[in-house]
């Protein structure tokens, strides 16, 4: 299908409502908050289909061209019949005003793919991949019986996805589509080289990769865009790369992804992980996406501090050949020169974080407080990664979130910590200078001295958990049955 006119700063929400009429994708909150505009794309990868529950109230439209969408609309049979994660919600009760079953219906609808059809689904996986929506009267336990049960339904004839022919023609469009000029509203290259010779040429456009951030520009600010240049088509930017002694994730690949990385080195980040926003949120935004945004109360970047990641700036340098790549490489903390504002230059993109490997002696723990547990932002976030050798701190790297203008190093206290024996002393004293180390302020998430308290005990249940103490943090409890 092809939608001419669409404007670059278009949602894929207005695209589908407005433009094509698919109405039942719905409009819940405009933030990617609710879930309730919840679709599903599918990209190629090695021949198959990778399929994502995304927002489409955040998402740009042109972002998706190229791949393959999924509404509410394409799900039944033509005979009727519904699909198994819409008949499993309708036999298991989960629906009651409506306004966010469909969403609920996507992202089962992802998952039903994802799962090989629905096989296997723990209650503890549907929760997961469930987090990005809300729903206001049921209460959870029916949609999340549904996601259950939707694998043992039989699938309708008409309802499967032939994913060789989606597969051919997202092949045939890509070949077809031939060179886009440069002039055009919304500018996503297929190459590195390309995306930093036109950052060259365009340092006034919007630069996106997930869209998660700028959306909400978009849709709360009204902030209008002329021109989009957005990373994520740039091939050597959806790259992972493995070395001896770090992990390099590229600027256009997802948080799920790169959340994946990090928890298959370092497992006890997994509930973190899938605490940063909903599953919809993190299959859209990218981890180069949030660290250049730089919000003092983004969770990655906590985490990536203390973790010693560095990042790397490039750009295209003009020669009397013509021009050539160039790039630099800071410690992440050094990016940031104020709230929201940081080092780059006009035409540089934030290309790779880099991620420093485990290394033996590490400890390392990762916290963060919400008002909500899951899909929300944090008041206070607290990362701590310690070496420790021989019962003393060789090593102290300290991230903290919520309590500044930027993502900040708490420097002092990882002084009071090096080179001390690792006891209560040591912890008691480190609690005093990092109470003294920030100055966190009021806001609707929390004061500043909630903030102040919670940081510093944070600090302490560090302690405690690595002296084995399991029953003073909330995802160690363990539900009873009825």
């Amino acid at each position: 299908m092809v939608v001419e006119g669409v404007p670059a700063d278009r949602t894929l929400l207005e695209v589908l409502r407005e433009d094509l009429r698919l109405t039942a994708t719905k409009e819940g909150c405009g933030e990617g908050d609710c879930g309730a505009c919840t679709v599903v794309i599918a990209e190629e990868t090695h021949g198959r289909l990778r399929y994502r529950a995304i927002n489409s109230c955040i998402r740009l439209a042109h972002s998706v061209d190229g791949m393959a969408v999924w509404t509410a609309e394409d799900l039944a049979a033509p005979s009727g019949e519904l699909h198994p994660s819409q008949e499993a919600m309708v036999r298991c009760h989960g629906s009651q005003c409506g306004f966010c079953t469909p969403g609920f219906v996507m992202s089962l609808f992802g998952l039903y793919q994802n799962t090989g059809g629905g096989q296997g689904i723990t209650r503890e996986r549907a929760q997961a991949d469930l987090s990005g929506n809300l729903c206001r009267c049921t209460g959870y336990r029916p949609i999340l019986d549904a996601a259950q049960q939707m694998g043992a339904l039989p699938l309708p004839a008409g309802c499967e996805v032939d994913e060789a022919a989606t597969v051919a023609a997202l092949e045939h469009l890509r070949r077809s589509s031939g060179p886009l000029p440069d002039g055009r509203p919304y500018l996503r290259p297929d190459t590195l080289r390309s995306l930093l010779q036109l950052r060259a040429t365009h340092p006034g456009a919007q630069v996106v990769a997930g869209c998660t951030d700028v959306g909400l520009w978009v849709t709360k600010q009204h902030r209008r865009f002329a021109q989009v240049l957005d990373v994520t088509g740039a091939r050597e930017l959806r790259r992972i790369e493995r070395y001896p002694n770090h992990i390099a994730i590229g600027a256009a690949v997802s948080l799920a992804d790169a959340f994946d990385a990090l928890v298959a080195e370092r497992p006890h980040l997994r509930s973190f992980s899938q605490r940063f926003a909903g599953l919809p949120v993190r299959n859209s935004g990218t981890l180069g996406g949030n660290v250049a945004n730089g919000s003092p109360i983004g969770d990655s970047m906590p985490l990536l501090i203390a973790l010693g990641a560095s990042v790397v700036l490039m750009r295209w340098k003009k020669t009397r050949n013509g021009g050539q790549v160039a790039h630099r490489e800071l410690r992440l903390e050094d990016l940031y020169t104020g709230y929201r504002t940081n080092v780059m230059r006009p035409d540089e993109i934030l290309a790779w974080v880099k991620v420093p490997r485990p290394v033996p002696g590490e400890l390392s723990r990762v916290y963060k407080l919400s008002k909500r547990f899951d899909d929300d932002i944090s008041a206070v976030c607290l990362a701590l990664n310690l070496e420790i050798a021989d019962g003393i701190v060789r090593r102290a790297s300290i991230g903290a979130g919520g309590v500044a203008a930027v993502p900040s190093r708490a420097r002092r206290t990882e002084a009071s910590l090096l080179g001390q024996p690792w006891n209560e002393d040591t912890v008691m004293a480190a609690m005093d200078t990092l109470r003294q180390e920030f100055r966190p302020i009021s806001d609707m998430r929390a004061s500043a001295s909630y903030r102040q308290a919670v940081l510093v005990n944070l600090l302490r249940r560090f302690w405690l958990e690595s002296r084995g103490a399991t029953g003073i943090n909330l995802e160690n409890l363990q539900e009873v049955p009825a």
